[in-house]
């Protein structure tokens, strides 16, 4: 699945269909809501840091539930996050992401990848 993301709304509603897409295909309400965090997390950095538009691609392969997120303006994520301050405001997004993961790279093409296992 393919959902080229806007603003927030499409963004939420891009990721309701994915989620949808994973129910229908019996994935555990859990992995469902592991994917529906990283979703958002990605692709809401993308709309909110780079101000740029966003492309969600997503499918299930090999056990795991795999969601490329690219960005029209490029961005390079560190290779693992840290967890932020325990005041801070921000910075666990990226963070959480990695512990839901299985792993999280970069494609070639500039997308981020992570991949979230199933069972």
């Amino acid at each position: 699945m393919i959902f080229e993301i806007d603003d927030y709304l499409s963004m939420q509603d891009a990721i309701a269909q994915f989620c949808l897409f994973l129910a229908q295909n019996e994935v555990s309400d859990e992995r469902v809501f592991d994917s529906r965090l990283v979703a958002n997390e990605l692709v809401g950095n993308v709309l909110r840091h780079s101000r740029g538009k966003a492309k969600l691609c997503g499918d299930i392969r090999n056990g795991f539930v795999e969601l490329t997120v690219f960005s029209s303006v490029s961005y390079i994520p560190p290779k693992r996050a840290q967890n932020a301050e325990i005041y801070a405001e921000h910075g666990r997004g990226l963070y959480l992401v990695d512990s839901v993961c299985h792993e999280r790279t970069m494609t070639k093409d500039g997308g981020i990848l992570v991949r979230i296992r199933i069972k």
